[in-house]
């Protein structure tokens, strides 16, 4: 009797995973997104940018990428906007801070109609510190760049994927 209540209990928890849709894969809403576009000068942004957006649609679980088609909702992008500064300086007036803002601009297209659901820009950003050594400076701040780079793509993709979120479902 005990084993019994014990095995009941156990199977009984219902463990799922965090943020996952209760039902199958049928009841997740399929999205094709498409490649963003690149109007600033800043190198490799769009590639960066769809890769982040892509992981986070995954891990969300909500969404099922599909081909183009008539029956699939479609999401463009367009980096509009990119711009690097300093924001904080050493007492020898050499930069030790540099902040990253980018404006993103969005266009979910629902399939049937051929109609905008949803038109947001979504502004990201991210600071990152450059090396006070002269020591292999260069590699560092490079490293520390791509890493505010990406830091900036997934606050933009944890953004975009709220938006979708309240918008399809």
């Amino acid at each position: 009797l005990i084993l019994g209540m014990l095995v009941g209990s156990l199977v009984g928890c219902g463990y799922t995973l965090v943020g996952a849709p209760s039902g199958t894969l049928s009841k997740r809403l399929p999205l094709n997104i498409l490649p963003f576009t690149n109007q600033t000068r800043e190198p490799d942004l769009e590639r960066i940018t769809t890769a982040a957006l892509h992981r986070t649609i995954v891990q969300s679980q909500m969404f099922v990428f599909a081909a183009d088609g008539d029956s699939v909702t479609r999401l463009q992008g367009t980096i509009r906007r990119f711009i690097s500064y300093p924001v904080a300086l050493n007492s020898q007036d050499t930069v030790v801070e540099y902040r990253i803002d980018a404006a993103i601009y969005i266009r979910l297209i629902e399939a049937s109609a051929q109609q905008p659901l949803l038109e947001q820009e979504i502004s990201s950003s991210a600071v990152y510190l450059v090396s006070r050594s002269s020591t292999d400076k260069v590699r560092e701040d490079v490293s520390a760049r791509e890493a505010a780079l990406a830091r900036l793509a997934q606050q933009f993709a944890d953004k975009c994927l709220a938006l979708l979120a309240i918008t399809l479902l």
